[in-house]
């Protein structure tokens, strides 16, 4: 779980955003098992508001917050570098939550 606060703070996201810890949560279910990310919304978001105490609508739009949060921070530059190739727009939270598994996993394995 480290390696995913450290991947968030890099991105420019603090703990004082809910969905710092939801969007953490989901990374981690995605790493999990990434079939889940077929559908987000009826896979993970259910099981992430379940542990966080709240409801599916307002995870997707707390780590909706904490991915513009991030795009403000660092950018098109930082989005780039973990995703490995160039991003130009801002990721839908599928995109960003699938794109930080595939950075995590691949970072774990160096």
């Amino acid at each position: 779980m480290q390696i995913v606060y450290e991947t968030l703070r890099g991105l420019g996201l603090t703990s004082k955003y809910q969905g710092y810890h939801q969007l953490a949560k989901a990374i981690m279910i995605a790493l999990e098992n990434d079939d889940l990310l077929l559908n987000v919304t009826k896979n993970i978001y259910p099981e992430v508001a379940k542990e966080m105490h709240t409801t599916p609508q307002s995870v997707e739009r707390n780590i909706r917050t904490a991915i513009e949060v991030c795009w403000r921070q660092s950018g098109e530059e930082g989005f780039s570098r973990i995703a490995g190739c160039k991003v130009e727009k801002i990721p839908t939270n599928a995109e960003f939550i699938d794109m930080l598994a595939f950075y995590i996993t691949n970072h774990n394995e160096r």
